[in-house]
């Protein structure tokens, strides 16, 4: 029988989420409620979606 462990990864150990990044602007967002990247990067983007992102910086 195969045992399931849970395995829990603490915050931020897979860096670069707009979610708390400083150029993250969540008072800018378009029609689809994407927040604006005024970083590097630019655009708009779903806060959950830029996991990875280069240009991420901790707020």
């Amino acid at each position: 029988m195969t045992e399931i462990k849970k395995i829990e990864l603490p915050r931020g150990c897979f860096e670069g989420n707009c979610s708390d990044c400083m150029y993250a602007n969540f008072r800018d967002r378009d029609s689809y409620g994407r927040v604006k990247c005024e970083g590097d990067y630019g655009g708009y983007n779903r806060p959950d979606d830029r996991n990875g992102c280069f240009y991420w910086e901790r707020k």
